[in-house]
């Protein structure tokens, strides 16, 4: 008996050991025109893809403000119940050519830097097996913001923000949809408490999302965005937190995520330190931990009296 036991036993752990994952033939390909690419498998939608693919937009403070804003930041993030962790370097500009008028701003996951496991490949329909840890760049996302209406007796702050992602991210590991996407919505804030060291504000954004997908029978998907927060500032302390998402119409994969975040501000005259922490509550399998610097130089530009 001591022979065939010793035989199944190394035969176990030579299967652990060099077995590959089970087989991906039944993977379905969404995108029919071109079934032999290892990425047409990818069902394009929030919660079926990297953390930063389809991502949930700031909610704002419905100002446009007289600072520029140079943002740099480490967002460490993992997937809910293992398989898939990472950290994503992540640029983020924003310069008001007309200070409390009109800003332009570029957002950049520079690098992503991230190790996905056979068994959330297989879930995300990925063909290639898990290679280690691997890095891809991300995506390049423009940003536009004009100011409304400022705050006055009962009316809140307003703020449009309108943004456009570009193709410049990879779909290969499922980071990126390689696919355009843009957003438009009025970001708003009203102060409930004023004084001279303490500020309590609540913000809130209203728009709409718009996505490529890569399934012919539906080329876009698309829905409602929305937002809340509440937000307190005592002498150089800001904390703010609340929940946001959107809506996809089409019941397309996980395409209605909605996400809660809270942020914390050391802020400085020349620099502001922050840390935010964001978390799934639906179709969003992640939670992270963006820790950075922020430099804010007063913009030059304003109007005149």
């Amino acid at each position: 008996m001591k022979t065939p036991t010793l035989f199944i036993i190394l035969l176990f752990v030579f299967k652990l050991g060099f077995s590959q994952r089970e087989s991906t033939n039944d993977f379905f390909h969404y995108y029919h025109n071109s079934p032999t690419r290892d990425y047409t498998t990818l069902l394009i939608a929030p919660g079926t893809m990297g953390p930063n693919a389809l991502p949930i937009p700031d909610i704002l403070n419905g100002q446009v403000g007289t600072d520029s804003q140079f943002k740099v930041s480490i967002d460490n993030y993992y997937r809910d119940n293992g398989g898939d962790n990472g950290h994503t370097f992540k640029l983020d500009f924003r310069f008001p050519v007309v200070q409390n008028f009109m800003a332009f701003g570029l957002e950049w996951n520079l690098i992503d830097y991230f190790r996905v496991t056979n068994e959330v490949r297989d879930i995300i329909q990925l063909y290639k097996d898990d290679p280690g840890w691997s890095t891809d760049l991300g995506d390049i996302i423009l940003k536009t913001f004009i100011q409304l209406t400022k705050e006055k007796r009962g009316l809140p702050s307003a703020m449009l923000v309108s943004v456009l992602k570009t193709t410049s991210g990879s779909i290969f590991d499922g980071r990126y949809t390689d696919l355009p996407a843009h957003w438009h919505y009025a970001s708003l804030g009203k102060k409930l408490i004023n004084h001279e060291n303490f500020r309590w504000q609540l913000n809130a954004m209203l728009g709409y999302y718009f996505w490529q997908t890569n399934q012919d029978d539906l080329e876009q998907n698309e829905g409602p965005l929305w937002g809340i927060e509440t937000q307190f500032n005592h002498k150089k302390l800001e904390y703010a937190f609340g929940i946001s998402g959107y809506n996809g119409w089409k019941f397309y994969g996980n395409d209605k995520p909605i996400q809660f975040k809270a942020r914390l501000i050391l802020t400085n005259e020349k620099f502001n330190y922050f840390a935010e922490y964001k978390t799934g509550l639906r179709d969003y399998p992640y939670t992270s931990i963006n820790i950075g610097i922020n430099w804010h130089p007063l913009s030059p530009f304003k109007l005149s009296e």
